[in-house]
């Protein structure tokens, strides 16, 4: 929101510093209107603007051009545009009363026409908003409104305001709009005309709020703690935009002419206000909102001391940046709570992210270009949260996006202030480091260094940041990291920047506002795509399919219980927690190379069930990279019905085969309903074909498109007991036009299930996904071993590449399979050609092949990577390197990369055979190491 509490400030005379009481506020606002847009709004300098700047001019002659056909009506009949205002014009109702979500009616009577409420909290309905020339002038009709039904344009037909959405806030909008518009062609102009035009609609307005109440919730639910004057949520007052710059710009002229209606118009603003600070949200995006609404009443208030109950535009700052209510608190305990200090992540779903990141950022910058104070020397964790916030992105540059978020692309504006910020308090190294995520990040046309302004406000705004030419960018991944864990949001993300392809796993627990009853949900992405989607949140927030479907386990890359998984969404506490992950959180270099991996435990806590995800990137071998994913779950008290994993993939065909290559013989099936006692969400599934089988299972799903057809191919291990299922499920809301074509965002998503009777802990779903283009794999095969809690993986590639991934439950159960021996929680050893390639080690103290070993004493994370003579080794604690004694002769030794250590290897005699062993330090950094073979 451009202006979000940028008002608060902008007129703020007597400086003070931040202090322990809080943020600065003004004592005075000023004598001189208009002020809304900035402490030195003058004609004198807007029309110099329009002389040298023609976006400037076409701004003018754009709202000129909209306000004077209607001008035109107005000097034929003044009451035209009036008229067509959506009030209670011949009921003159001052109590409105709601059901929840939806309008209920009005009654009581004041003086003078008030202002109608809207029929819904939700924008959707099936009418048109009509075209202010067709509306019924002073509708006002027990039968509700007079609109185009949109199945039946040519007729017209009377309905009830509850069956209009925001319809009558549409129209209030866009009246209040073009009074505004004249009214600053007014204070442009002088031209008395437009005055005239805009406080007709302007009074008639702030009359029928001062007399309306606060609505009333006949079903005395949480609505009521929602609702403001003119909408069902306070945040939805932007009408009052169009108010304050409307009232700002005329100010002179009521003073003049009609001085008698300021206490009125000062006492309809006051209450507003109050409204908005009584009602609402504290702890999310809401706050920021809230406090931008009041932040434009404020603004064209006068001083406390004008009014008897001394709430003038300083009181309302203060309300805002330095007190608390219950619904409304101070911007540092709103930053204290929702920001981790140290990711500089905010607790919501990314696009609310972003939006609340851009709202604080505009509160900096406003309040450095009027006071030249730097709020972020202040609040640190602002200028964190601008670094970590390239985190939320997939390679081609979207968001991802968990809860209700919708793929869309990083917004520029708080980098540029950073910029902007840097260069005026001489930060050289953090201009250094923002103009290089500028330009690695963004398109050029975003620093070109060109400013055209669009709507009024910008006429009143500073030209863009100068950004310095000599600064280069680099790439994203000098922006992000391997891994990284936002623990209040309960959400890690892994990457890979291969040689040949780009991988990334983004897996989200439900910690925060705007999330979803998801387990431990995952997104993959392949060739430029988030190939296994999130699904959005439908046509909206307020839709029946939201609630039953797309919040909701079946509609998320996860596994359900007894299909009755479920837990609050939207505001939710169910995070997952980590067991081990690598690399370390947010550290973008010097990791071991092609490798990542996440274990995270979750208690779901509808059927009290452990769930456990293992997850993995390999992407060591060019051309073959692919992820693994191991998902253990069972029900606590033994009542093990059944166990589903859902997954979700972009395409318009799934394709499933045995291990012989044949295809399944897959039937239609009833299963998966809400029939059988499951959730209303299997109903939204639909095609469903089924198959009971225990045999292992491969699979590939194409999405084909105009230059290339993306697959994703998948193998799973096969158990007693288990149904592969092949199914239809709604299209991903959280896909637009940007991401892909219109017709391919359209489509269903081809939806793998696969159900276990009774437990799946030591029967967990082993999967591998390879992304791919054209239908091609670079995987030649892929078996499993192991039994119960030990679940191995060996994937041989069509390079000869082969890996084997052991997983278990116990860091300190021995897993052993051919001549590979692990003790951990996670182990990979690579072999090309017969010959051993590398060693990956999580949370264990040992792993073991062909008579190498790598072994600690208590639970590390280290890797080992033997190229010929180029060693390289990393390890979060101290390690023993055994190698077999013909693999160097004579007295060995290993010097580090750096050149400042040398490590001489030691004769022992281990298991009846000898070895050279060598006693490596704890290093964290990955780090390159020469085997030096001495003669004796």
């Amino acid at each position: 929101m451009k202006n979000l509490l940028k008002l608060i400030v902008l007129l703020v005379l007597s400086i003070g510093q931040l202090n322990a009481q809080g943020l600065s506020v003004p004592n005075t606002m000023g004598k001189e209107h208009p002020r809304v847009f900035g402490k030195d709004m003058s004609v004198e300098k807007v029309k110099k603007l329009a002389t040298d700047k023609p976006w400037a001019q076409d701004i003018i002659d754009k709202t000129k051009q909209r306000v004077d056909p209607y001008l035109a009506l107005y000097k034929k009949d003044n009451t035209w545009l009036v008229s067509r205002l959506q009030m209670y014009w011949k009921t003159k109702s001052t109590q409105v009363y709601i059901k929840g979500g939806t309008y209920a009616g009005a009654d009581g009577q004041a003086p003078v026409a008030t202002v109608k409420f809207p029929g819904t909290r939700d924008h959707s309905t099936d009418y048109k908003q009509p075209k202010l020339e067709d509306i019924i002038p002073y509708m006002d009709d027990p039968r509700g409104l007079y609109l185009q039904h949109k199945d039946r344009p040519d007729a017209w037909e009377w309905t009830g305001i509850s069956k209009t959405g925001k319809i009558v806030e549409g129209i209030n909008r866009q009246i209040l709009g073009l009074s505004r518009d004249a009214a600053f062609l007014y204070w442009y102009t002088g031209d008395e005309i437009y005055a005239k035009f805009a406080y007709d609609v302007l009074d008639t307005y702030l009359q029928g709020i001062y007399y309306r109440k606060e609505p009333i919730d006949l079903s005395h639910g949480h609505h009521q703690t929602l609702v403001g004057y003119t909408s069902f949520e306070v945040i939805q007052e932007h009408i009052l935009g169009e108010i304050s710059q409307c009232y700002d710009f005329t100010y002179d002229y009521i003073k003049e002419k009609h001085p008698e209606k300021l206490p009125l118009y000062a006492a309809a603003l006051q209450k507003w206000a109050d409204q908005i600070i009584k009602n609402g949200v504290s702890f999310n995006n809401w706050n920021l909102l809230q406090a931008a609404h009041i932040s434009k009443i404020a603004m064209v208030l006068e001083d406390n001391s004008n009014y008897e109950n001394k709430k003038g535009g300083p009181y309302y700052l203060d309300q805002i940046m330095n007190q608390t209510s219950t619904r409304q608190w101070s911007m540092n305990k709103l930053i204290d709570y929702g920001y981790d200090a140290k990711t500089g992540i905010w607790n919501e779903s990314p696009g609310y992210s972003q939006n609340v990141l851009n709202d604080f950022i505009h509160f900096a910058a406003f309040y450095d270009r009027s006071f030249d104070i730097d709020l972020l020397k202040e609040i640190p964790v602002l200028s964190q949260a601008v670094k970590s916030f390239p985190q939320y992105l997939y390679p081609n540059g979207y968001m991802v996006s968990f809860g209700d978020g919708h793929y869309k692309k990083l917004s520029s504006e708080a980098t540029l202030y950073m910029i902007e910020n840097a260069q005026k308090y001489g930060k050289k190294e953090d201009e250094v480091y923002f103009t290089k995520m500028l330009k690695s990040l963004f398109d050029k046309e975003i620093y070109s260094g060109k400013f055209f302004g669009k709507q009024l406000e910008d006429l009143f705004s500073k030209e863009s940041t100068q950004i310095d030419a000599n600064i280069k960018g680099t790439s994203q991944s000098e922006f992000v990291s391997p891994l990284f864990y936002a623990p209040n949001t309960s959400w890690l993300v892994q990457r890979d920047f291969g040689a040949d392809k780009d991988l990334m796993i983004s897996q989200i627990g439900s910690l925060g506002n705007h999330m979803h009853s998801n387990g431990i949900a995952m997104e993959l992405y392949g060739y430029g795509l988030p190939l296994a989607p999130e699904m959005g949140h439908g046509s909206s927030y307020f839709s029946i399919e939201y609630a039953e479907y797309y919040t909701q386990f079946p509609a998320h890359n996860t596994v359900a219980v007894n299909g009755k998984s479920k837990y609050p969404e939207m505001k939710s506490n169910h995070a997952f927690t980590p067991v081990a992950f690598y690399p370390q959180s947010g550290v973008n270099k010097d990791n071991f190379p092609g490798i990542t991996f996440s274990d995270v435990t979750f208690l779901e806590p509808e059927t009290n069930s452990d769930q456990r995800r293992v997850m993995g990137i390999l992407n060591t071998d060019k051309g073959a990279g692919y992820y693994i994913d191991i998902f253990r779950s069972k029900q606590n008290t033994g009542n093990n019905v059944k166990h589903e994993y859902f997954y979700h993939n972009l395409g318009q065909s799934l394709t499933l085969l045995d291990d012989k290559e044949n295809a399944l013989e897959l039937k239609p099936t009833s299963k998966l309903a809400f029939g059988d006692g499951d959730l209303m969400a299997y109903d939204y599934m639909y095609d469903k074909k089924s198959i009971q089988t225990n045999q292992n299972f491969k699979g590939q799903f194409n999405l084909e498109m105009k230059d290339k057809t993306v697959s994703m191919n998948l193998w799973m291990k096969g158990y007693e007991n288990r149904e592969v299922f092949s199914v239809l499920s709604p299209v991903s809301t959280a896909i637009g036009d940007g991401i892909l074509s219109k017709e391919s965002a359209s489509l269903p998503i081809p939806t793998l299930v696969v159900r276990q009777d009774g437990q799946a802990w030591t029967k967990p779903f082993v999967a591998v996904y390879e992304p791919s283009l054209n239908k091609v794999s670079a995987i030649d095969k892929v078996d499993y071993f192991g039994s119960d809690e030990l679940v191995g993986i060996q994937v041989k590639t069509k390079s000869g590449q082969e890996n084997f991934i052991f997983s278990n439950t116990k860091s300190t159960v021995p897993f052993e399979y051919n001549t590979m021996k692990v003790i951990g929680t996670y182990g990979i050893i690579s072999k090309e050609k017969q010959q051993l390639k590398s060693f990956f080690l999580a949370d264990g103290t040992s792993i073991e092949s062909d008579g190498y070993i790598l072994k600690a004493n208590s639970n590390t994370t280290a890797g080992f990577s033997f190229i010929e003579n180029q060693w390289g080794y990393t390890a979060n604690g101290p390690v023993e390197l055994q190698i077999p004694l013909q693999t160097a002769k004579g007295k060995p030794k290993l010097i580090l990369s750096d050149g400042q250590k040398e490590i001489e290897g030691v004769i022992k005699k281990v298991n009846q055979k000898k070895v050279f062993v060598f006693e490596l330090p704890e290093n964290k950094k990955y780090t390159y190491i020469t085997l030096m073979r001495q003669e004796k």
